[in-house]
């Protein structure tokens, strides 16, 4: 029996607090700069103090659009996960993008500076407005203050009429009826993977922390392509200067792409985020070392594919030989397997059972930290040495030794799955 308006208006004061906070983080030091450097008077102090508050109701006219608009493209699609992994990405990528381009961005509006003013008073008046007002303009404050005020009083409006439709909507998929042709076999195995992928697709959280990687790898072959003439002239020039580097060339692609697969750690929380329902697998009459193979496969699909990509570029890009290629792709792909091996091998032995959030075995836990600066000090190590080696043997036999390393360990930690790591499992 609580009128609409009123829940609105209690949700509305924590995200205008938010967002109070973050466009402070801004103003503040923008309205100092101006305090020293320029001529404020009375009235420009008091409106830029005014501004900041009257501003945060625009942020929150905003949030609340975007809100809108996020909710009905969720309710549209049948996996939200992947909606909202697509978005984070998007907005990684953008982010990464404005950052590396700061000191363009900046640099043009000093140049333009008044050539974007006279531009801005026109189609950007609502904002012009905004910084006339802080100057001391009485009129220009006021203006802004209206419309911010419309726009926020609009978004109340149609926000309270709309709402009990927004909380009651019902996004479920209309229900069938069940048939015995629906009924689907599979070996322990298949449904052991099914489960797991299952498990990692259906969190936001999961895929954008655990599976990171996939988008440096991703990353880091077309930026490859795209520099390839620049990379091979500068292999040319290192060549030219120091033959014997010729040798280190496969070496110093192979390891450059196991350098980024430690950030696809889809392994390294796998048992911790069972939590409490690990008796569900314990009560299975199944082999706990095939929970552990449908595990590591989950993460080997995650990260093998997209560095056999990135792997395949750089064969291309440094003009690699046939037989070095191969060794290349053989030792990343014992790179990637042993990580999944050693990854769920620390987790199983110092598990997070008792999280209450999903993110503290994702974020929290310091196997992650182990697994990735494990991974990246393994293959710096090992690369450094493959290198020198390289020099004496040439790249295929360095690389074909890496490989062998990588599966002596692989079947060490398999024989201690099958022994210790099933009673570890079973005592969880």
């Amino acid at each position: 029996p609580i009128p609409p308006s009123k829940i609105l208006i209690a949700r509305m004061i924590s995200v205008y607090i938010m967002g109070l906070i973050y466009e402070s983080v801004v103003m503040l030091p923008a309205i100092i700069v101006y305090f020293i450097l320029g001529r404020p008077t009375v009235l420009s102090v008091i409106f830029c103090i005014l501004s900041i508050f009257v501003l945060g109701f625009l942020v929150l006219t905003f949030s609340c659009f975007f809100g809108w608009l996020i909710a009905l493209l969720s309710s549209k699609l049948k996996n939200k996960s992947f909606l909202t992994v697509i978005i984070s990405v998007i907005f990684i990528g953008l982010f990464v993008y404005l950052r590396f381009r700061a000191n363009e961005f900046f640099r043009y509006i000093s140049t333009h500076g008044k050539e974007i003013g006279e531009a801005v008073q026109g189609w950007g008046y609502p904002l012009y407005s905004l910084g006339l007002g802080m100057s001391g303009d009485i009129l220009a404050f006021l203006v802004f203050t209206v419309i911010t005020a419309a726009l926020f009083a609009l978004t109340c409006f149609l926000l309270s009429k709309s709402f009990r439709r927004i909380v009651t909507v019902n996004n479920e998929a209309t229900g069938k009826a069940f048939s015995d042709s629906q009924i689907r076999t599979r070996s322990i195995a298949a449904a052991l993977r099914k489960k797991e992928f299952k498990r990692f697709t259906s969190s936001p959280n999961y895929m954008l922390n655990n599976a990171l990687g996939v988008l440096f790898l991703i990353a880091g072959a077309v930026i490859a392509l795209i520099k390839m003439q620049d990379v091979r002239a500068l292999l040319d020039l290192i060549i030219k200067q120091s033959p014997f580097m010729a040798n280190m060339i496969p070496v110093f692609g192979a390891f450059a792409v196991c350098l980024l697969t430690p950030l696809c750690d889809v392994a390294a929380p796998a048992i911790s985020l069972e939590g409490k329902s690990i008796w569900v697998l314990q009560a299975l009459p199944v082999d706990p070392y095939e929970v552990f193979k449908a595990k590591m496969f989950v993460h080997i699909a995650v990260a093998w594919i997209p560095s056999m990509i990135c792997g395949i570029v750089l064969i291309i890009v440094l003009k690699v030989g046939v037989l070095a290629a191969i060794c290349m792709l053989l030792c990343i792909t014992g790179y990637v397997v042993l990580g999944a091996e050693a990854m769920l091998a620390l987790d199983l032995k110092r598990p997070m059972m008792d999280w209450t959030n999903e993110t503290q075995p994702i974020k929290q836990s310091i196997n992650i930290l182990i697994d990735w600066m494990g991974g990246l000090l393994l293959a710096l190590v090992l690369g450094g040495l493959a290198s020198l080696l390289s020099i004496v043997t040439g790249a295929e036999i360095a690389l074909l030794f890496c490989t062998a390393l990588f599966v002596l360990f692989i079947l060490l930690l398999r024989k201690w799955f099958r022994g210790k790591g099933r009673q570890l499992f079973a005592e969880l």
